[in-house]
């Protein structure tokens, strides 16, 4: 017995959408993390997120042996001062990307298990809303000091 063509095609379809998964969909370019000084509470997590799915994909926590627990954030100004938002998740639009970067969306890492130098690798666990897991590496950088950016752009005496 013959199935006809787009019986096959259909079967094929629905197979292939069963097997597919966040892991094929997701891509994480350049994620890293600046070092820290020793004794540092806190680091931060920065990279781009790639969807390459045609519906979006929601990151609903973060989990590392390396800290004691990892939060979504969002920098954001208002009315002239700093604010960083923690996120419920990390929406990665349909077909697009989400970029993680200092002053926007990024992940705090806090208290970590030891002081992380450059070079390191530091392994993630991210949850999405459908359950899945994906594990993520991340490389500890380097980083030129920066200078303090405060509220309005003002910070201790003037």
């Amino acid at each position: 017995m013959k199935l006809p063509l787009a019986i096959l095609i259909l079967i094929y379809s629905l197979l292939f959408s069963l097997t597919a998964s966040a892991d094929d969909t997701l891509t994480f370019d350049n994620p890293w993390i600046p070092e820290a000084p020793p004794g540092a509470r806190v680091m931060a997590g920065y990279m781009e997120i790639s969807n390459h799915a045609t519906k979006t994909i929601d990151i609903v926590s973060i989990s590392s042996e390396a800290f004691d627990h990892v939060e979504m954030h969002l920098s954001k100004e208002s009315d002239g001062f700093a604010q960083m938002l923690p996120q419920k998740k990390l929406s990665i639009p349909a077909n697009g990307k989400l970029v993680l970067t200092s002053g926007s969306f990024h992940l705090m890492l806090i208290k970590p298990v030891k002081w992380f130098k450059h070079g390191d690798n530091i392994k993630l666990r991210l949850t999405l809303s459908n359950n899945e897991t994906l594990p993520l590496e991340m490389r500890v950088k380097k980083t030129t000091p920066q200078k303090m950016k405060c509220a309005a752009g003002k910070c201790g005496a003037n």
